[in-house]
């Protein structure tokens, strides 16, 4: 007798989840291409986690099979990714709670900008990577971006994606931030007097290395970095930023930077005294790494600048060894 009950309680239980699933076929109006229709499948089953949904080219549909919770972000996901490519979204936040009584928001973020797919990528991966975004995916024909997270993610992402999404290199390279906790910052710089793709590179490269960031990500399109670290890790980017973007003038003097954690450990700027040949410059970087061992180290290639970050002693050694060769 206890078996059989057992048994029954398996089946209402099974018989429960069935009951719990729900169907829908929803049919496109605006999107056109078995792309699309796989794109937009694609979004919809990552962000609501139903089984892969099911796409009817022929009929223009998509049906999909799960609980009402998930059935209801479905629906409203392909009422806002459904739409004509030249028509521009409205002004409005698009947002959905997945619970009242869950920090579970799904956002979704329509780019204006950047290209496809290259430059959406680029702000995607930015985006993902330094707010720690599991769920983001995008739509190529809209140039939309769905984010799935905690509130203060969603909200980090606005300002990432405000902030990259220009339609051109602002002009004063103005830098913003997004406080992210006590000693945590979310931070956008601009590079505007770079004049290659390559040298922008470059100088994201130096100052990643130089202020020990884990997270830097760039948009070339607009000579954009987002970095997050520490207050005194942006606050020395900002710094080497400024200085090899131009904002200093080479002549200014000493171009040094002391980190306020520690009362011995600087970073200096040293810009060659005349245009040294690649050979010339590695045979210095190989005296100025074996004399001050231990230092961190980088080349802005552009105007020839090496950036050591050290005790006082290593700069001194280092700054002995490049007087000596610019002599």
């Amino acid at each position: 007798m206890q078996a059989a009950t057992s048994s029954l309680t398996i089946i209402v239980l099974a018989a429960s989840s069935v009951l719990a699933q729900t169907g829908r076929v929803l049919h496109f109006t605006a999107t056109n291409s078995v792309k699309d229709f796989q794109e937009i499948a694609g979004v919809i089953h990552y962000i609501t986690d139903i089984p892969q949904p099911s796409v009817d080219a022929t009929e223009k549909s998509l049906s999909l099979v799960g609980t009402p919770g998930q059935v209801a972000l479905a629906e409203w996901l392909f009422s806002n990714l459904d739409k004509p490519a030249n028509v521009s979204p409205d002004a409005a936040k698009h947002e959905y709670r997945v619970s009242d009584s869950a920090d579970d928001v799904v956002r979704l973020f329509y780019l204006t900008n950047p290209e496809v797919p290259t430059g959406v990528q680029e702000i995607v991966t930015a985006v993902r990577s330094l707010a720690d975004i599991r769920q983001v995916f995008t739509y190529d024909d809209l140039r939309a971006v769905v984010v799935r997270g905690t509130s203060d993610q969603i909200n980090l992402a606005e300002f990432l994606f405000v902030q990259m999404d220009k339609p051109a290199v602002p002009e004063s390279g103005p830098s913003t931030e997004f406080r992210m906790g006590p000693d945590s910052l979310a931070r956008v710089f601009y590079l505007p007097n770079t004049k290659t793709d390559q040298d922008f590179q470059v100088a994201v490269t130096v100052v990643r290395t130089i202020a020990q960031l884990r997270y830097a990500f760039s948009y070339k399109t607009t000579r954009a970095v987002a970095v997050r670290g520490t207050d005194e890790q942006v606050a020395l980017a900002k710094w080497l930023f400024e200085d090899l973007d131009g904002a200093k003038s080479p002549d200014s003097g000493v171009h040094q930077y002391q980190l306020l954690s520690s009362s011995d450990e600087f970073v200096r700027v040293f810009y060659r005294a005349h245009d040294a040949t690649s050979q010339r410059l590695g045979e210095t970087l190989h005296q100025i790494e074996s004399k001050t061992q231990g230092a961190s180290w980088g080349v802005y290639t552009p105007t020839n600048a090496i950036v050591i970050r050290g005790t006082a002693q290593q700069i001194a050694g280092a700054a002995e060894l490049i007087q000596q060769q610019d002599n």
